[in-house]
């Protein structure tokens, strides 16, 4: 079935088009078509069929005519001044003129006129549109979300578009200067954390040995047995010290780099080591030589750690302080 031939052609015409036939419609039928019809006789949309149903409710818009000009509604009188008077001689006699029907204006009452809204002579505007029930705005849903899909606008366009969004902003702050400069400094504080945590813990494995060896053949708990507990804690805390001031010092850019710095602490690392040994070398072990050098190996290697961490902390905070002012220092060139 093929639409009906409006203007001369079969294709769907604009409601504007479609409104005088739309109109002949409502009159045969003689109430307003609903939009099932409209779509049927027109092959139109839905969203055509409501615009157009909407334009039938709608009543026609009527012009004013405008009021006729009152023909007596001047201020002067119309036409040429009246001719003077003609003068009579006083012997003449006077002949008055055969009196005539004077014909009195009928003066028309004014129309009241209705102000149109805007330049005079458009129509009057459209007043809204009425209600739409509920199969109207599901027929405008389901036709948007048609026409959204036609136009590849789908779920996942929308998320992966989403995403990249999300991508591009997430980048654009990554790349900040300041922030580069704030995770650079998280870093390191994780990094001089582990290294921390490895070397007290060596320190601490090595705190047994450094007493056995203090204390040699004393009792349990007399005053040298107890004071020998004093002597890796006395090493450790000079070495400790000194590591933490050349980790602030690096922290802004004053590296600490004298050979005097570092036969101190290398000092303090032999020192430990061979006391944590020496305890190891005199006692006998029952696996005999075997069993003594694993032992003497063990406690040679924690000291060497401990020795490593104290080397690589001040060596990776300053590369850290280097990479940090190099991006602060672009960052103000800019």
């Amino acid at each position: 079935m093929t639409a009906p031939a409006i203007n001369g052609t079969r294709y769907p015409q604009p409601v504007d088009e479609l409104l005088p036939a739309a109109r002949k419609l409502m009159q045969e039928l003689g109430e307003v078509p609903p939009r099932n019809e409209l779509m049927r006789q027109f092959h139109i949309g839905a969203p055509k069929a409501i615009e157009l149903r909407a334009r039938l409710v709608q009543p026609p818009a009527t012009v004013v005519d405008e009021p006729t000009a009152d023909p007596w509604d001047y201020a002067q009188p119309i036409g040429p001044d009246p001719l003077p008077a003609p003068v009579v001689p006083e012997s003449v006699p006077l002949v008055e003129p055969d009196p005539t029907p004077v014909v009195t204006p009928v003066v028309a009452e004014p129309v009241e006129q209705v102000a149109p809204a805007g330049h005079p002579g458009t129509a009057a505007p459209l007043g809204p549109p009425p209600a739409l029930n509920r199969r109207e705005r599901r027929a405008v849903r389901e036709q948007a979300a048609h026409d959204a899909l036609m136009q590849g606008q789908t779920r996942r366009v929308r998320e992966w578009t989403a995403k990249a969004a999300e991508a591009r902003q997430l980048r654009r702050l990554l790349m900040d200067p300041d922030i580069q400069a704030v995770r650079l400094m998280r870093q390191r504080a994780r990094w001089t954390a582990m290294a921390w945590s490895a070397l007290l813990f060596a320190l601490a494995f090595t705190m047994v040995n450094v007493q056995r060896f203090a204390a040699g053949q004393a009792e349990a708990w007399s005053p040298t047995w107890l004071v020998a507990w004093l002597v890796d804690p006395a090493f450790s805390i000079l070495l400790v010290g000194l590591l933490i001031a050349r980790g602030q010092l690096s922290a802004v850019g004053r590296s600490v780099d004298q050979r005097t710095v570092r036969r101190v602490e290398y000092a303090l690392l032999a020192s430990t080591a061979a006391m944590n040994v020496m305890p190891t070398l005199a006692e006998g072990y029952p696996g005999g030589w075997r069993e003594q050098a694993m032992q003497v190996l063990l406690h040679l290697l924690i000291p060497g750690l401990a020795f490593a961490s104290a080397l690589v902390i001040t060596l990776i905070q300053d590369h850290f302080a280097a990479a940090i002012a190099a991006i602060t220092e672009g960052e103000d060139a800019r």
